[in-house]
């Protein structure tokens, strides 16, 4: 394969595997607020890395030994899905928030600590959501009353950064193991 068949066959994979089951890795994005294109642009591109790493390691066709090494190294990444997979959507769904109150999609990035003032309204208040909370500051553009700047913007890295983990798990799991599955076997 020359240099550019070997990038268009990468660029396909990765395409593929973001396409995969609906669309389900570009789907459960950290919301557009968190900056979600670009989640998925750099996911994609490390996951494109990740595939033409391992296609650069694997010229030779795998032996006995070599092959179950894949199918380890596959087994951990297989491990590290539902790791990563479950801490990224416990983050989106305790660091993001629907508004206005009555909406039922998580569209905003909350912090990762309320403020003293919010936390103290919220124990007053036990029964409301923090849509609500944030809407009895004054909405959206008074949220830096709810949480810090600081905890928002933590909170958007936090969010970045696990599902990147989860994604990349995912496909190095999938690279791995075709890998080890689809490539010749050296003759005995």
């Amino acid at each position: 394969m020359n240099q550019n068949s070997v990038l268009e066959w990468g660029v396909k994979i990765v395409t593929s595997l973001f396409a995969m089951f609906g669309g389900f890795l570009t789907f459960i994005a950290p919301p557009e607020e968190a900056n979600s294109r670009f989640a998925v642009g750099l996911s994609s591109s490390l996951a494109l890395v990740i595939l033409l790493l391992i296609s650069a390691l694997v010229k030779k066709p795998h032996t006995l030994k070599t092959r179950r090494k894949w199918l380890v190294t596959t087994v951990v990444f297989a491990c590290l899905i539902p790791v990563t997979g479950l801490v990224y959507w416990w983050n989106l769904n305790s660091l993001t928030f629907p508004y206005p109150p009555e909406s039922t999609k998580a569209d905003y990035v909350a912090g990762t600590k309320l403020s003293s003032q919010a936390q103290k309204y919220l124990d007053e208040n036990p029964g409301k959501t923090i849509s609500a909370v944030v809407a009895d500051y004054g909405g959206l553009e008074n949220r830096e009353l709810v949480w810090s700047a600081e905890a928002i913007r933590n909170a958007k890295m936090r969010l970045l950064v696990t599902y990147i983990a989860f994604v990349l798990s995912l496909a190095t799991t999938i690279f791995c193991l075709t890998e080890s599955l689809l490539s010749p076997a050296s003759k005995p």
